[in-house]
């Protein structure tokens, strides 16, 4: 039996689906962008370049400002915690084993193999899905891209969008999405702020959390953290 899904979700990928990946749908009509509020979808480019370069200068984060996207990112946010949910995960950090979780009537097999151009692919197969990822990555970039193309996955199942290979324009909003799905799932809200408050260091909270530590800046910086 097909669960049956929230509203809030049913627009998410209405609203995916009626796009052109490119941009937020919601973009012309969003209150906090007309009222000079800081726009994810406005500073893509800027925030793709830092998930995707190896190297990391604290600077290079400056341009990010705190804040809550209410649209397509709290409903991916809101889609991040049902996933965590229905997975059983209460503390960081996040096992890799709920991919499974992307696809329950296909089985999600994950391989390891020496990528050049991209840090992973996903591949819709007959018989379910491959999610390869570049053995060339640390252990925290390979997660945080894994968590990266669950979401293609669940969008593939649910909406009709766009997706791109990085360094490309088409879907790069879409891109954007499943970006943070993999940091609203590896980085809850409430865990990031209980562990902080006892932390206050960028190192130690990325290896408690496992993951790169330019994603863990970026969580940090907004939510106002930083």
């Amino acid at each position: 039996m097909t669960k049956k899904i929230p509203k809030w979700e049913a627009q998410l990928w209405s609203n995916i689906s009626s796009g052109d990946g490119m941009h937020c749908p919601l973009y012309s009509n969003c209150r906090i962008r007309q009222k000079g509020g800081w726009c994810l979808d406005d500073n893509k480019e800027q925030i793709d370049w830092l998930l995707d370069t190896d190297s990391f200068n604290f600077s290079s984060f400056d341009f990010i400002e705190s804040g809550t996207c209410y649209g397509e990112f709290k409903m991916v946010e809101m889609l991040a915690q049902r996933y965590l949910k229905e997975g059983g995960v209460r503390c960081p950090p996040v096992p890799t084993e709920i991919i499974s979780l992307a696809n329950e009537q296909r089985p999600v097999e994950v391989r390891l193999v020496p990528l050049k151009a991209c840090h992973g692919a996903v591949w819709h197969l007959q018989d379910g899905w491959v999610i390869q990822l570049n053995e060339n990555d640390t252990p925290a970039t390979r997660r945080f891209i894994l968590f990266h193309e669950a979401f293609h996955i669940l969008a593939h199942n649910k909406a009709n969008p766009i997706f791109r290979n990085r360094r490309t324009e088409e879907g790069s909003f879409n891109e954007l999405l499943a970006d943070f799905f993999a940091v609203f799932v590896l980085m809850p809200k409430q865990w990031i702020k209980e562990k902080w408050a006892e932390v206050r260091d960028l190192e130690e909270m990325a290896k408690v959390f496992d993951v790169p530590k330019a994603a863990m800046c970026i969580r940090l910086k907004r939510l106002g953290l930083m």
